[in-house]
């Protein structure tokens, strides 16, 4: 359950940073989603052009995802799904202002090479 948790806080530190090498780690090599609040975004490429470069660098000069009350059901040895509460810390890139939002977010992992791996993640607000 630790490294399950451990990857939830690699994936929020990951937004942050933007790091091309560091986020793309996290996900599985299999087919993998991500549905923001108004996008599905599939692929690993896409995911990182165009939901992380092309949406969130373009609106904020800065993000913080912060993470809250962790839940973890595991299904069994290789997959998990995991829930919690969000909220942001932004910095608008167009009015320098602070912004935030806050809901839950899902995401499904799986374990691969004895890691485990983002597969799918799923935004609500």
């Amino acid at each position: 359950m630790e490294e399950i948790k451990q990857l939830v806080y690699n994936y929020a530190k990951a937004i942050h940073t933007k790091n091309e090498k560091d986020f793309k780690a996290l996900w599985s090599s299999k087919e993998n989603t991500l549905i923001s609040l108004t996008n599905q975004f599939d692929g690993i490429d896409s995911i990182y052009n165009d939901f992380l470069i092309g949406v969130i660098q373009r609106f904020y000069e800065s993000i913080d995802l912060i993470v809250e009350g962790i839940e973890i059901h595991q299904i069994d040895d290789n997959k998990a799904i995991i829930i919690f509460k969000y909220h942001t810390e932004c910095i608008r890139r167009d009015t320098k202002e602070p912004y935030g939002i806050q809901g839950l977010e899902t995401q499904i992992v799986i374990k691969e090479n004895n890691e485990w791996k983002l597969m799918h993640i799923h935004y609500s607000k």
